[in-house]
């Protein structure tokens, strides 16, 4: 979690004082190689999709791929390259090199 609150105005946060404006990541991007050539991959945390999302999804009847993440899976991460995917503790995420991150306003 990133609290963002102590680097934001009032009127930026649209908060009282006092209170958090957090962040929770989702994901990351790592290159391995050069400035020049080299590989990308991510991380990605399994999220349960909010309310809005399913309620979209549900008015098509069958969207190609898509799978709905159950309880078990929720919180889980998966680091993705290619033609794989593959589920990874929470530390080998949080413990790569990380190229880009990737957050979502949680508060």
């Amino acid at each position: 979690m990133l609290d963002l609150a102590p680097f934001c105005s009032a009127t930026c946060k649209n908060a009282s004082v006092g209170d958090k404006v957090l962040y929770g990541l989702y994901g990351i991007v790592e290159h391995s190689g050069s400035m020049r050539e080299g590989h990308y991959t991510a991380y990605v945390k399994v999220r349960t999709p909010s309310r809005k999302l399913s309620e979209h999804n549900t008015k098509k009847k069958n969207v190609p791929g898509l799978k709905a993440a159950d309880s078990e899976s929720a919180g889980q991460w998966v680091h993705v390259s290619d033609t794989y995917l593959q589920v990874v503790p929470e530390s080998r995420a949080l413990s790569a090199q990380a190229y880009l991150l990737f957050y979502e306003r949680v508060l």
